[in-house]
Formats: structure tokens, sequence, C-alpha cells
């Protein structure tokens, strides 16, 4: 709802860092969940060309981010979604156009994110926020459907899942690396990083043999990270939330997958009663885990009403 967006609470919490947020995109809104307290939809949203649009975790995320005083530096392979985000985020916040910046970038090609990273303004300490799927474009998913019976599920599907996101994210990480060294000299700082994986990482369920698979790479290699370079004070956080209302479940095929796995853990929803969290609510926790002064090492999110297993 664009009314959540609009009201965040504005503070300091993070002036004077520069957050970089991957994966900043919407699309168009095409069904209705709702919350299981509120009942207010779930969604966060825009309206571009006065249609609907939902936000993903990274657009989202980028809201909160620049509600608490950083400068937020939007990034996707598309320069025209990031034109209509950086827009939008300026005027429901009220906030300085040079507060929003953005930069076009094919988060799977090293060149790319070389000559991004090399135009990054790096005046002040960089954040990152790493939240890329296969909506990065690399490849299309059937019906926006990663949930998938064994039989079902195409050899190219193991190979994208399994290599998009770990791949991107540890190019981009190589090619930060040596930025976030040298601010922590340079500043006398620390850096924060969080990188998005799933509850699908770490609690397995039928229809999740790509997806499971992948998010618990991810999530893996966010750990590994995160043991390597603490000592340099470079913090990860490995940020794991369940169902997210960023549209991926508007499809009736989606739903009716969701729906099948969800026999597996008490058969309580329906078509209309499928949970799933703000991708705002990510935006929040991300705002809390880089404002405290203790590393939040990971931490599960999920949406009120849907099943919080933590495990398999």
């Amino acid at each position: 709802m664009q009314e959540r967006l609009s009201s965040i609470p504005k503070t300091k919490l993070l002036e004077g860092k520069r957050i970089v947020v991957t994966g900043c995109g919407f699309k168009p809104s095409q069904h209705k969940f709702f919350d299981v307290t509120t009942k207010e939809e779930s969604h966060d949203s825009i309206i571009v060309n006065g249609k609907d649009m939902k936000l993903n975790i990274g657009a989202a995320t980028a809201f909160v981010l620049a509600s608490n005083g950083a400068i937020v530096h939007l990034v996707s392979r598309t320069e025209d979604n990031l034109k209509i985000l950086k827009e939008q985020i300026i005027k429901l916040l009220n906030i300085p156009e040079k507060n929003v910046e953005y930069s076009a970038v094919d988060l799977l090609e090293e060149k790319s994110i070389k000559n991004f990273v090399k135009s990054l303004l790096k005046d002040k300490p960089i954040f990152l926020i790493q939240s890329i799927g296969l909506g990065a474009g690399a490849y299309k998913l059937k019906d926006d459907n990663p949930y998938l019976h064994i039989e079902d599920i195409p050899p190219k599907l193991i190979e994208k899942e399994a290599t998009i996101v770990l791949k991107g994210t540890h190019i981009l990480m190589q090619n930060l690396l040596p930025v976030f060294r040298e601010q922590n000299k340079k500043f006398k700082t620390e850096t924060r990083v969080a990188i998005i994986s799933s509850m699908s990482a770490i609690r397995g369920y039928n229809l999740g043999g790509t997806h499971c698979a992948a998010k618990g790479a991810i999530s893996r290699y966010a750990n590994s990270a995160m043991l390597d370079l603490w000592k340099e004070r470079i913090f990860i956080t490995d940020v794991r939330p369940g169902g997210v209302d960023t549209g991926m479940y508007d499809n009736a095929n989606v739903q009716k997958a969701v729906l099948e796995v969800d026999k597996e853990y008490g058969n309580y929803w329906n078509q209309t009663e499928i949970r799933l969290a703000p991708p705002i609510s990510v935006g929040y926790t991300i705002n809390t885990i880089f404002s405290v002064p203790a590393h939040i090492t990971s931490l599960n999110l999920c949406a009120k009403g849907q099943f919080p297993n933590e495990g398999s």
C-alpha cells in the first residue's frame, strides 16, 4: 500500500551512509493478499501510469533506508524503472533528490559490475544490500513459478537457480571488498552487508527441489563470507525472509503450488488466505541490522499466519 510507504518514520539512524541496494524493481499488481491481523493488503505499492505496482524487496527496502537518513543507490538492469523508483521515493518520502541515486547494472556481467564499482561515489562509507534472484532477467520462469515437482523441473532451471544469484553476489563482493577495506581505514569505520536469501534455505518442502537448493547455496555463501571477513570489520548478515508479497505469488499456478506445500504444514490456507509479508518488513529488518551496535549474523522473518518452521 502506498500509504504505508509515505508513513515510514523519519530518523537519522543511517545518516552519512551510502547504501547500495541491488535488485530494485516492481511489477503490476494482479492479486490481493491480506494481513492476518490488520486485514490490510500485504503488498507495498507505487502508482505508475495509473496502475498499482507491487514493489519487490529491494525497492521497498530502499524506501525504509532513505527515510532513515541514508543515501540509497538503487541498482537493477532497467534504467527506466530505476528512474521511476527514484521519483517515487523522493515524492512519497519528501526527501532531497540528492539522497537517491541509481545505476543500471547487469549483475551477471563482471565488466558491468567493475564499471559500476569504479563509478560509485566513495565520499561516504558504503553498505550493501544484495537482493537479486531469477528476476534479474537471465531466465524466465514459466508462470513465475519456482515450486515444481521433480519430474517437472527443467535442467536449465537447475542450472540457473543454482548459479545466477550466487555468481552475481560473488562477483559483486569481490569487486567491492577493496572498497570496503579502504573505507574502513579511511573513515575509521565498519562496513555492513545484508545478503537476502530465504527461509527456503533452511526449511524443506516438496516442490522445493531447485528453490530450496538455490537459497541454501546463497545462505551458506553468506555464512562463509561472514566468518571470513568479520575480523576486518566487514559485518555480513544472512537475511532469510519467508514468502513476501512482491507479485511473484499473484499467478494462479504459483498459488496452487504453495497451497500444495501448505498441506505439509497443516493445510490451513485457502486461495484467499495465503499469508505473505509486506516487502517493507524486510526493509525495517535491515534498518535494524544496520543500526544496532551488534553484529546480527543471521535473521529469519515470515508473515504473521505463515508457517514459521525454521527447519526441514
